[in-house]
């Protein structure tokens, strides 16, 4: 059976799509990647500090745009800030409105990333439907 493909999607893809991306290639049987509205095209290195504490791999994420001409190409996009998003029909696109944790502080962004964490394993279900 092939593999489901499922894009995360933030605004600046540097906190939570990252993280739903990297806990996605850990739980998720699945072809995981992530993109951003208006990327920050890094990752700060907080964010990296808190997957690798809780040992997730951070090798292979890169902060990046959403490739428009792959979206059909993608089985579930999963819409991780509040925002309007158009997809091609058909396609399941879910929406969660998860709280920006930029400029916050790394007690919020372990609050946030653990609330993405539980997000990525509930979407377990999602792939064998």
């Amino acid at each position: 059976m092939k593999r489901k493909k499922i894009l995360f999607v933030c605004v600046g893809n540097a906190y939570r799509s990252i993280i739903a991306e990297a806990y996605g290639r850990k739980f998720l049987d699945a072809e995981v990647e992530s993109a951003g509205v208006r990327p920050f095209g890094y990752i700060p290195s907080e964010v990296i500090e808190i997957l690798k504490e809780d040992g997730v791999e951070v090798d292979g994420l890169f902060s990046k745009p959403i490739d428009i001409l792959k979206l059909k190409d993608y089985d579930i996009i999963v819409i991780l800030s509040r925002m309007i998003f158009f997809a091609p029909e058909g396609k399941k696109v879910m929406f969660f409105d998860i709280e920006d944790p930029a400029s916050s502080d790394i007690e919020f962004l372990r609050k946030i990333r653990d609330q993405i964490k539980n997000l990525v394993l509930s979407l377990k279900g999602e792939l064998e439907t």
